[in-house]
């Protein structure tokens, strides 16, 4: 299973990633928390270990979906 952690930086970005991913197929769990839990952490960390990817933007991370 791959996990996706995104923190969109507008309501629009927000918004397009939410129609991307139901267009795309793709469950999506979208978290608003003042603290990462425990799931988005270790997402978080295998990034830092180069377990995983980061990406800047939403149209870096369509391009990574993409290829």
């Amino acid at each position: 299973m791959t996990t996706i952690v995104i923190n969109p930086k507008s309501a629009e970005e927000l918004d397009f990633l939410t129609k991307l991913f139901q267009k795309l197929n793709i469950e999506a769990r979208l978290v608003n928390e003042p603290t990462p839990n425990e799931e988005t952490l270790s997402a978080m960390l295998d990034v830092a270990k180069r377990k995983g990817k980061q990406v800047k933007d939403s149209n870096e991370l369509f391009e990574q979906l993409s290829i």
